[in-house]
């Protein structure tokens, strides 16, 4: 017997579905069937479904963060074309960030079990740590066990060199965090490159070279870029 496959909305048929029925409402509203003020002020409800969908289905961090935030955003933009309060977006953007440094702790945390998983305490020449805010950060990595690490951009840019590194396991992961900045990371040829980040008003670009060797060691790349952006080249 076969197996059915799960059903994934993805974000462009919520979107279209939305725009059929705003559609409709309105073509109905131009013939006099029905008042589409009533109905289209329910809009918000796009959001949720949106931002619900990013959650059940992101498989990271990073996506279930910018799930929340647009769900959340869709929430409150709702109760307030209902009447309910009369708060504005100014006065709760704080909770934003609150979810924000949630999101990377988390991520910081995760990244730490896939470090240590069946592998030894690895050294800190193995790990990159970049972090940048309002300048820039510059840094190679030549390890011939490297394991992966994290960087972050806040207004800023960092810049990783791992084109001398070697993988020894399967693969590594680099956390990512770009908010208003930028993260640049140059690896080897002979790697191949997954980027499994999410973008927020922002960018993920692997301009990598895929290798022709099916068994290449893998780079993983992770994270959110929220207005910023993420390259991955060789």
């Amino acid at each position: 017997m076969e197996r059915k496959r799960p059903v994934y909305f993805s974000g462009q048929a919520i979107m279209g579905a939305a725009a059929v029925l705003i559609g409709i409402f309105l073509l109905l509203d131009n013939f006099d069937v029905l008042d589409a003020r009533l109905y289209l002020r329910f809009w918000p409800l796009i959001l949720v479904v949106f931002g619900g969908g990013r959650i059940l289905y992101s498989s990271h961090g990073g996506g279930r963060f910018v799930g929340g935030v647009i769900a959340l955003i869709g929430v409150f933009l709702l109760v307030r074309e209902l009447g309910v309060t009369s708060l504005g977006l100014h006065e709760l953007w704080p909770l934003i960030l609150v979810l924000m440094g949630a999101s990377m702790l988390l991520g910081g945390t995760a990244r730490g079990r896939i470090l240590g998983e069946d592998r030894a305490t690895p050294d800190s020449r193995s790990i990159v740590n970049a972090f940048a805010v309002l300048g820039g950060v510059q840094q190679s990595n030549n390890s011939q066990d490297f394991r992966g690490g994290e960087s972050s951009a806040i207004m800023g840019g960092c810049e990783i060199d791992l084109r001398q590194a070697s993988i020894q396991g399967e693969d590594a992961v680099i956390s990512t965090f770009a908010m208003w900045g930028g993260i640049k990371i140059k690896v080897p040829p002979t790697w191949n490159v997954i980027v499994q980040g999410v973008p927020f008003l922002g960018g993920f670009d692997d301009k990598s070279v895929k290798p022709a060797d099916p068994s290449a060691k893998c780079l993983i790349v992770k994270g959110t870029a929220i207005m910023g952006g993420v390259e991955v080249t060789n």
